[in-house]
């Protein structure tokens, strides 16, 4: 091609999915001009291989400069709008992390297309295949080409490089084919109705088969019948719908089939015939914002039981009437489930889920029905922040203060916070809600970033519960008395179903024991692949990891001194739901943690059982501490109100205030009033004595307090730098070398170095997981921009250094995880 015709293309800005922060301009051929769009993934040559990457933008040629060409566009339209790039090439400043990389992670996982690499050998490779000596680690190299000719090579780069050189080999990229798309099926139809009706009728010597006259019939369907459904009811199926089709009478095709990953739902609860005074206030505000057709960010500190999602409902429904879209995310996949019955009864169809939940084909149908315009609601997790919608107008983010908005593996974003700049850049309104707003959010709110609605009061004015603090540090047990429940609490739960009323019991630890402790050394069972106790689960009979997923079949001898006198101590939600079964026999308990809903649709199956009634006792983690609206309920038990209080973090209050407050807003919500009962041994401390008294604006102010003279967050802006390591001294010599050099760098920064402080390097808490040793540091600047600037200039100067001692990098933008 001459450099004139390269000239005349049409050029393209490709973000390539590999770990480089730049992106390339590449010219588009005549045969795929129509086709690459923006938003499309393709194919393009990078150095001497061939990657996939994302278009991101459009460009004129460019004058003086010869371009590769894009040599395949590898799906047949866009994965996302072009008004999305923008938000990317934030997500991927801010977050440090290469814009090609990110679209990639954001993309169902069944669109993700990778490229492997294939060789074969050459006529000299073959003729040095025969001639090498058996021993020559060379032939070793060759034989493993030849073995897998038309496969993915298993050999490393370097290895290949190796051979490539001498002319032995030759090595093409291949693109991995996508592991998801649409469904396909055959169906058939009737070619000619009035023919199979009179045979039906007439001629029974032609329909000689077995159920030949029966299987006509089924095919006189008003809408096309699946093959699969008549081999699965006529035996001679296959055979039938053969003969058929070649007399002409019914036809076959293929047609795309969509994946209901809908399921199970829970029964929504009945409209409310009115809004009540504080709700018509926040709808009113909301519905003035949308109509304004610009940013707003907006707060709302609807306490337990207000009203928030019929809010939600209000707000959405008026974002419809405006043609727009909305979209609404959960903290918890289990809970996206819960609101998708509810806005599915009253919006109808042009409703999505999607969430890592879903199958990949799942996944893959809601995305490009998202993406095809024929949604205008999206529900679901932190993912569904990237929902490709075109005409964007709303997002709610419903308990906006939850952990699991931050994703802690790459890219480590804050989807509340990623959420926040989407609306800003696609002129929406975005509202976060909650009943105990984080402290930032709050803290926005007073300085005027965000506008505060509140709904202080229960719909219907139903009172909050009665809650009741127990002190375990001066409870006397008796003999018989459960180590887990207090007295008082069982009395409670006794009293409870007598009245045939439902309970919560809330404990946020998982498995039978967390601790198996030697009584002859004193030394606790430890995971050989990380820095944590072995966890028992009685009903798997496993002690288990929970971080890395090491079990022992049995329980083992102590590894320190051999002897095998192990103590079981501690409980978690297994544990406790055995000792509600032997306390009370009679009741109806179930439990729902990680633990007992791995499989799909189990969690579902719990929920839909508890809300009509077929569960007395509910045992469970966070995952039952919020959202959910059970009239039923009238007791909670918060077993273990300290637990959270022990994190090395300092959001470990915030976070033990919100977990109580959140539980206990599960009782009383219908006619009867609710009881909290609260187990602890720190009754003063301000988190649950503030939790206990219903009282936010108290922990705020302390909290706020204490954060101010550590400047910690909302008062500064906080980056971890994690490295990791598969051996400990390396590990320790290079976060020693990081933290001499970042100060260092520090230094050479006179004026502006002062902004930012380093801290450490310290061992991290969990100082090994998944056999990878861990140290980190941790960086404060009141300059968000000036902290990313240093980072930058850090990580570009080290990262090489450090990969080549074996130890890997994480940069963490605004941790949640300190562990």
């Amino acid at each position: 091609m001459s450099q004139s015709e390269n000239h005349n293309r049409r050029c393209v800005t490709v973000a390539v999915s590999l770990p480089v922060r730049e992106c390339f301009s590449y010219s588009v051929p005549e045969n795929l001009a129509r086709t690459a769009q923006v938003g499309c993934a393709v194919l393009v040559p990078f150095k001497n291989r061939k990657v996939t990457g994302y278009i991101i933008e459009t460009t004129g040629p460019e004058k003086g400069v010869e371009l590769k060409e894009i040599e395949q566009v590898l799906e047949p339209g866009p994965l996302f709008h072009e008004s999305m790039v923008p938000f990317f090439k934030w997500m991927s400043d801010y977050y440090m992390h290469p814009v090609g990389k990110l679209i990639q992670s954001l993309l169902p996982g069944g669109l993700k297309r990778k490229t492997y690499k294939v060789a074969k050998l050459t006529r000299t490779g073959r003729q040095a295949l025969e001639s090498l000596p058996h021993d020559s680690p060379k032939r070793t190299l060759l034989l493993t080409v030849e073995e897998n000719q038309g496969k993915r090579c298993p050999l490393a780069s370097e290895q290949l490089n190796r051979i490539l050189k001498d002319g032995l080999i030759k090595v093409d990229d291949m693109v991995k084919r996508a592991e998801a798309g649409p469904l396909m099926r055959s169906f058939v139809r009737a070619a000619d109705e009035n023919e199979i009706q009179r045979l039906i009728k007439d001629d029974l010597q032609v329909l000689k088969a077995a159920g030949e006259k029966e299987f006509l019939k089924a095919t006189l369907s008003d809408s096309p019948v699946p093959v699969c459904e008549l081999t699965k009811r006529f035996s001679n199926g296959s055979y039938l719908v053969e003969k058929w089709v070649k007399k002409g009478l019914l036809s076959r095709y293929r047609a795309e089939v969509y994946r209901d990953p809908f399921g199970k739902t829970i029964k929504p609860p009945p409209v409310p015939e009115r809004l009540f005074s504080q709700q018509e206030k926040v709808v009113a505000h909301l519905t003035s914002c949308l109509e304004k057709g610009s940013f707003s960010s907006c707060l709302l500190f609807g306490v337990t039981g207000s009203g928030k999602t019929e809010v939600y409902f209000r707000a959405v429904e008026q974002v419809i009437r405006l043609r727009g879209q909305a979209i609404i995310m959960v903290p918890e996949i289990s809970l996206s489930f819960y609101m998708v019955g509810l806005f599915r009864e009253r919006l109808g169809k042009r409703t999505a889920i999607y969430h890592s939940g879903l199958s990949q084909g799942e996944r893959y149908d809601q995305w490009m029905r998202i993406v095809r315009g024929e949604v205008d609601l999206v529900i679901g997790a932190r993912s569904a922040l990237f929902a490709p919608l075109s005409r964007l107008r709303l997002i709610i983010v419903d308990e906006e203060y939850d952990y699991s908005y931050k994703q802690d593996s790459n890219p480590r974003y804050q989807a509340r916070d990623a959420a926040v700049v989407r609306a800003k850049m696609e002129k929406a309104v975005v509202v976060l809600g909650g009943g105990t707003p984080s402290v930032q959010s709050f803290h926005n709110c007073e300085s005027g970033r965000y506008q505060l609605l509140k709904m202080p009061e229960r719909v219907e004015s139903r009172p909050f519960p009665d809650i009741e603090i127990v002190d375990m540090k001066g409870l006397e047990q008796g003999p018989h008395d459960s180590e887990i429940i207090s007295p008082r609490l069982k009395q409670e739960i006794e009293k409870n179903l007598n009245d045939k009323k439902q309970a919560i019991l809330f404990l946020n630890r998982r498995g039978f024991n967390p601790i198996m402790l030697c009584r002859s050394c004193g030394k606790t069972l430890c995971c050989p692949n990380c820095d944590v106790a072995l966890t028992y689960h009685r009903k798997e009979d496993k002690l288990l990891c929970h971080y890395c997923g090491y079990y022992a079949g049995e329980i083992p001898a102590c590894p320190s001194c051999g002897k095998g006198q192990l103590k079981a101590l501690g409980f978690g939600t297994e544990k406790l739901e055995h000792e509600l079964g032997v306390l009370f026999p009679e009741a109806r308990i179930a439990r729902m943690d990680t633990d007992s809903t791995r499989k799909k649709g189990v969690a579902m199956d719990i929920l839909k059982a508890f809300g009509e009634g077929a569960i007395d006792l509910l045992v469970g983690t966070q995952m039952i501490a919020k959202g959910y609206d059970f009239a039923g309920v009238t007791l909670v038990g918060v077993v273990n109100a300290d637990f959270s209080l022990g994190f090395p973090d300092f959001r470990a209050a915030e976070r033990t205030f919100q977990l109580i407050s959140q539980v206990a807003g599960r009782a009383g919500r219908g006619r009867d009033r609710g009881r909290v009962i609260i187990q602890t041994y720190n009754p003063e401390h301000y988190a649950i004595r503030s939790a206990t008294e219903n009282d936010y604006a108290g922990f705020f102010k302390e909290e706020k307090e204490l954060r101010g003279q550590l400047g910690y967050p909302p008062f500064s802006y906080l980056a971890c730098l994690r490295l990791k390591g598969n051996d400990s001294a390396r590990t320790a010599e290079s976060a020693d070398q990081l933290g001499r050099h970042m100060k260092w760098v520090l230094s050479e920064w006179p004026r502006r170095g002062k902004e930012i402080q380093v801290l450490g390097p310290v061992e991290a808490p969990l100082s090994k997981i998944k056999g990878k040793y861990r140290w980190q540091l941790l960086v404060k600047s009141k300059n968000p921009a000036l902290m990313r600037v240093f980072l930058g200039q850090v990580e570009a100067m080290k990262r090489s250094q450090l990969r080549s001692m074996g130890v890997n990098l994480v940069i963490d933008i605004d941790p949640y995880q300190m562990l």
